[in-house]
């Protein structure tokens, strides 16, 4: 009876432990993830000028998981990524003895699949650590060669410097007022030319927020103490010309002109004019009006134009502080969807006469990965440990071909079949004990206390 109890027990152990899976192996037999893609059941037809179109790489994925770098676009089947955007080539607070296993992973990644890198190098106001940051950059673009790099780019965002918490006021009146990216910006340009990248694009990436403080007479922003843009884009241009190209991000998550004042401004109205991509939508206004002031500073109608990063995130980014903070469905994945559905399917046209299109443009991002302190969730896919794409049915179970166990799982299911083993062999010792008949000892043993204790009574 306790024989049958226990196996009745073991039984559901057993099913749960031992179900089938696809080809299991034990953790020291199991590559790094064999990753081209990442795993949904969404799948999209009518992408456009993917070849214009290009990964912004984040933070997490470079440092946690560059041997999982997307080959194919997220939600789409057989569009190869042909660009990928580069904020730096390493920060001083990742493991030192990482680095050449990383820029191995990147290298082979971006060769293999006849990748274009847009290239960064950071400028902050700590003079040692951009020299450091330099020659990383300048080290990772020699091991990628000019035939795998697009561009690069001196700074990122530098206009909002001057607002972040603890920058010195001396450091940002050294950085516009002084002069001081721009005379950066040459040096680095000097050096890459005699690294052999003579011809190579150059840029500095600002943000859309440029265009919107200036005039006629200086078409993008120059405050004293705070960004002199107007003034390094009127140098760089005439330096350099063509070569420089115009760089903007573009994020019509946060416009802060979108507002709920119902009938006419609601969350749906806002979700309608962020997402799309023609005639009217928010995107396309910021591009139009970077373009007139491209002419008006250079005089000139073609001057390249580069898309820095776009993007839509899902969940809510802890910086999104305008009026759709409070709308849970602009953060939705539902939105986030129709952004980047229409991010693929756009033609890059801005839908206005006599104005030039952009002339490339990075998707931000693959991961979700923090941004001066704050969480964001602009990724494709979540993290270095998730395989799905954000973008899936309510229903979707990932194939197990893209599942791998880990040590600590391995070493559960170890102590899950010990235990199960031990039941197993109690269950059988017992119900060996039950069918073997006591020895006549025994009997008389048992028969002489029984006696004993009539006796005693």
């Amino acid at each position: 009876m306790a024989a049958r109890l226990s196996l009745r027990l073991l039984a559901p152990m057993l099913l749960l432990l031992w179900q089938p899976t696809a080809a299991w192996q034990p953790p020291w037999a199991v590559p790094e993830m064999d990753f081209t893609q990442c795993a949904t059941d969404v799948h999209w037809v009518g992408q456009n000028y993917m070849n214009m179109k290009g990964l912004v790489m984040d933070d997490v994925t470079f440092r946690y998981c560059p041997s999982r770098l997307p080959e194919i676009w997220p939600n789409l089947n057989n569009s190869k990524v042909t660009s990928l955007r580069l904020f730096r080539s390493w920060n001083e607070a990742w493991p030192e003895e990482r680095q050449d296993t990383v820029w191995d992973s990147l290298v082979s990644y971006v060769k293999n699949n006849g990748v274009k890198v847009l290239m960064g190098t950071p400028v902050t106001c700590d003079a040692q650590a951009d020299e450091r940051d330099w020659k990383w950059t300048k080290a990772l673009m020699q091991r990628l060669g000019p035939a795998n790099v697009m561009g690069f780019a001196v700074g990122n965002e530098l206009e909002l410097l001057w607002g972040q918490k603890g920058i010195a006021k001396d450091c940002i009146l050294e950085l516009w007022d002084k002069g001081g990216l721009w005379k950066t910006f040459q040096q680095r340009v000097a050096e890459v030319d005699e690294i052999g990248f003579g011809s190579l694009a150059i840029t500095s990436v600002f943000t859309s927020g440029i265009i919107y403080s200036g005039d006629k007479f200086l078409p993008f922003v120059n405050i004293p103490g705070q960004a002199m843009v107007n003034d390094f884009l009127k140098n760089a241009t005439r330096k350099y010309a063509r070569r420089f190209v115009f760089s903007v991000n573009i994020y019509p998550y946060f416009d802060p002109t979108l507002t709920i004042d119902p009938p006419h401004h609601t969350c749906e109205s806002a979700i309608k004019i962020a997402t799309c991509f023609k005639t009217g939508c928010l995107a396309n206004k910021a591009l139009i009006e970077v373009r007139l002031k491209m002419v008006a500073l250079t005089h000139r109608p073609d001057d390249r134009l580069w898309i820095g990063e776009i993007g839509w995130s899902s969940p809510k980014a802890d910086a999104l502080s305008t009026a759709m903070a409070s709308c849970p469905t602009f953060s939705s994945v539902e939105s986030l969807t129709l952004f980047y559905r229409n991010f693929l399917e756009w033609d890059l046209s801005v839908g206005a006469p006599g104005v030039l299109d952009p002339d490339h443009a990075f998707y931000f991002t693959m991961r979700d990965a923090q941004n001066f302190g704050n969480q964001e969730y602009f990724g494709l896919l979540k993290s270095c440990n998730n395989a799905e794409c954000k973008i899936h049915s309510a229903d979707f179970v990932p194939p197990e071909m893209l599942r791998r166990y880990s040590w600590m799982n391995f070493f559960l299911q170890l102590l899950g079949s010990t235990l199960v083993l031990t039941g197993l062999f109690c269950a059988t010792w017992a119900s060996a004990a039950a069918a073997c008949p006591r020895r006549k000892g025994d009997r008389d043993s048992s028969e002489e206390s029984d006696s004993s204790s009539e006796s005693s009574r």
